[in-house]
């Protein structure tokens, strides 16, 4: 036997057939009429290409191969002829079906088989998940009703079409996607005698589906405020108080006439990517499996979950983002020297050697050029000790020379001293001791790998996110983060909230998640105690449902609507406004939202970010506590010089 491939154009015809043996429990012959049916439906579907599959159980007359072919090509329906009588023309054209998904590309399969094997390729068809709106599978049934076998293989993602020839010149059509709320049955949606009934063949889903008939949806949850609140009760039921999602779903079942059960799933969380033994975990398996059929709840659209599931209108435009704890205030006894910090002193110091000899030099130049006696290294000596005296704020008793130029160098240095350090500096300590200084905030990745690698910080994520597939298939600083988090005890968390309730009691840990579900927790924890990272990336959540569902336009329709209408992201707005009063009233969370064009490296801006928006606090004896320490240790100096004055 052959593999045979026909394509028949309306230019040519070129047929190929090969003369199988003829055997027992095989399709010999074609119903009368059969051509002239088959040619209308494929008008009515309407397609331009049918694959004509038979196997083990055809062996059709050459004849009527023949007219049945050249009837489509006279009709511009291009033919592909396939013989899949061999376990290898099979699995040829089960990976022809498999390249059409992969490049979204319509196909129609008419198989003819007698119905045990109709039976058998509709099961490995199924097992091999070659299901998808844009497939549909006719079956020619020969004989006899339906077998329930056939009809439990189905599943409701899959197109399956029956053609029966219950009398002679007369088709029925029966459809799997024809009724909203029955599953695994076939109704009869078309029939041909002589003509068709109606055009198209098939109902559209939109049309199947805009009413599902009061149909009950087994929905898995999970608790993930603000988008779900979920109560886990001591006899393994859960209970959903509420939440966005909570709401969005029940507009939409009231929507389309339906109704839904919670149910807890068993992993309890979302899933990130087919793993490499071919598995997938979490409530996005269960679709993959085909065992739930949708899924919402902050679910965010990544590459590696589009391999397994197919996704609807957005329902939330967000962000990625990390949180930490809130920068702490830094210790007030160092205040009295925080304003000037080490890059100032070198300056400084190079400034009290330099004015010094430069008041030396204009006292001393007019000596050194009429070649006069004097004391110059006495001088040089006076002038660094005037400068200095200058500059610690103290009277000096002597001057180094009474001449003008001497005295304007030494009133320079003075307003210098006086004005330009002393009152900059008392400014500036005053306004850090009115509202005290705090850490420099972690804002950004960058940022936060610095404090993984040198101050023992741990990022957390949560078990089966988009977040942590990032982090796992990211390069870069995400690939860095990765290989850091691979030291820590406690790497994943099983749902975002337990890593917020995790940074609140320990300072050094960050959890990443999505923007608006952090920004949520802070609200609700008090958002003084965090500090939100910048915007990292963008991400979309939407509804998730199998690949090829049928009402994925349907859902589709509703959702624009509400997010058109502003109605989704009022229902987001009210999620804060139900949150205690306390939690309302909490200061808003830090937050770096610098523009890329606007980022600046300098110290006033990180510690202007950084700042709570607590209210100013009045001086106290408390913050001064550092200026007394500087009284007390030069208190001991001198106290010291006395000593060894006296030795």
């Amino acid at each position: 036997m052959k593999f045979l491939l026909i394509l028949f154009h309306a230019s040519s015809v070129q047929c190929f057939f090969d003369i199988d043996k003829v055997t027992s429990d095989v399709i010999t012959r074609l119903p009368l009429d059969f051509s002239v049916a088959v040619k209308d439906i494929a008008e009515g579907l309407p397609t331009k290409s049918l694959t004509i599959v038979r196997g083990n159980s055809s062996n059709i007359r050459t004849q009527d191969l023949f007219e049945l072919l050249c009837l489509l090509n006279e009709h511009n329906i291009q033919i592909i002829n396939l013989n899949i009588m061999t376990r290898d023309y099979k699995e040829k054209y089960y990976k022809f079906v498999r390249k059409a998904l992969d490049i979204s590309e319509e196909r129609t399969s008419l198989i003819l088989c007698e119905p045990y094997e109709c039976e058998l390729i509709l099961l490995e068809l199924t097992e091999s998940n070659l299901i998808h709106r844009t497939i549909l599978y006719l079956f020619y049934w020969p004989y006899g009703e339906v077998s329930d076998t056939f009809l439990a293989t189905m599943r409701e993602a899959m197109r399956v079409a029956v053609i029966t020839n219950p009398r002679t010149s007369v088709f029925r059509i029966y459809y799997n996607q024809a009724t909203p709320d029955r599953q695994n049955h076939l109704t009869l949606v078309n029939w041909w005698s002589g003509r068709l009934y109606k055009s198209p063949v098939l109902p559209p889903a939109d049309k199947v589906y805009h009413d599902f008939k009061g149909r009950v949806f087994e929905v898995p949850v999970l608790h993930a405020p603000p988008w779900h609140f979920v109560r886990y009760n001591n006899d393994s039921t859960i209970t959903v108080t509420g939440g966005r999602d909570d709401k969005l779903l029940s507009l939409i079942s009231k929507k389309l006439n339906f109704r839904y059960r919670y149910y807890d799933p068993p992993d309890r969380s979302q899933g990130s990517s087919i793993s490499s033994n071919g598995t997938f975990k979490g409530t996005l398996g269960l679709i993959w499996k085909r065992k739930a059929d949708f899924f919402l709840g902050d679910v965010t659209m990544t590459w590696e979950r589009l391999q397994a599931v197919e996704f609807s209108f957005l329902t939330l435009a967000d962000s990625g983002a990390f949180l930490t704890h809130a920068p702490a205030k830094l210790s007030e006894t160092l205040a009295v020297i925080r304003p000037f910090q080490w890059e100032v002193w070198p300056l400084v110091g190079a400034t009290l050697l330099i004015t010094g000899p430069a008041l030396w030099i204009v006292i001393a130049a007019p000596s050194l050029w009429q070649k006069r006696e004097c004391d110059q290294l006495g001088l040089f000596s006076t002038c660094c000790w005037f400068t200095t005296t200058l500059f610690l704020r103290q009277s000096s008793s002597k001057e180094p020379s009474s001449t003008h130029k001497a005295r304007l160098v030494a009133v320079l240095i003075s307003l210098g001293a006086t004005y330009v350090i002393g009152d900059m500096y008392s400014a500036n300590l005053t306004s850090l001791l009115a509202k005290p200084a705090r850490e420099r905030p972690i804002g950004t990745l960058q940022a936060l790998e610095e404090a993984m690698r040198d101050y023992g910080y741990e990022l957390v994520v949560e078990s089966h996110s988009s977040s942590l597939a990032i982090l796992e298939n990211g390069t870069g600083v995400y690939g860095r983060l990765a290989r850091l988090m691979r030291r820590q005890r406690i790497q994943r968390v099983r749902n975002v909230e337990v890593g917020v309730r995790l940074v609140l009691s320990h300072r050094r840990v960050a959890v990443l998640g999505g923007r608006e579900t952090l920004y949520y927790d802070t609200e609700r924890f008090g958002s003084h105690n965090f500090h939100l990272s910048e915007k990292l990336y963008t991400r979309y959540s939407a509804i998730a449902l199998q690949i090829g569902c049928p009402y994925l336009e349907t859902f589709n329709n509703a959702v624009m609507t509400l997010f058109e209408a502003g109605i989704l992201g009022k229902m987001t707005t009210d999620e804060y406004k139900n949150l205690p009063e306390q939690s309302r009233r909490s200061e808003p969370v830090t937050e770096s939202d610098r523009q890329s064009s606007d980022i600046v490296d300098s110290t006033a801006q990180s510690q202007t970010q950084a700042e709570s928006t607590k209210g100013l606090e009045p001086v106290s004896l408390r913050m001064l506590r550092g200026a007394f320490c500087l009284l007390g240790i030069g208190h001991l100096l001198a106290g010291l010089r006395i000593v060894m004055s006296l030795y």
